[in-house]
């Protein structure tokens, strides 16, 4: 299936990853943004350098934060799950367009 075919959902997850850090106080990766920014602009092959350079999890990556409670219906544990559960969708969402996936990993 050709490597676009995903971009407007892509393009969905990745707003709302933004949206959700921002509304919580956070600064969005840089290559995050970059990757948004190119998949607003249609450049799926940009979008994707931008989000290999992006360290999901992990010591220094996007869910290394706990997002503060910002409203009435949240707490810890929800902010923290919406953020792992929002970061693994784009995460799924963006490896549909790797090239030579294994097992939803590029080959490097």
């Amino acid at each position: 299936m050709d490597k676009n075919a995903w971009m407007r959902d892509q393009t969905a997850a990745a707003n709302a990853l933004v949206k959700f850090i921002r509304d919580h106080d956070g600064e969005p990766d840089s290559e995050l943004r970059a990757c948004l920014d190119a998949l607003h602009s249609k450049n799926i092959d940009a979008a994707v350098r931008h989000a290999l350079r992006v360290k999901p999890h992990g010591m220094g990556g996007l869910t290394d934060w706990w997002p503060p409670v910002k409203y009435p219906n949240e707490d810890e544990n929800y902010v923290q799950a919406v953020l792992t559960a929002l970061v693994n969708e784009w995460c799924r969402l963006m490896a549909l367009s790797f090239e030579g996936r294994i097992g939803g990993r590029p080959e490097l």
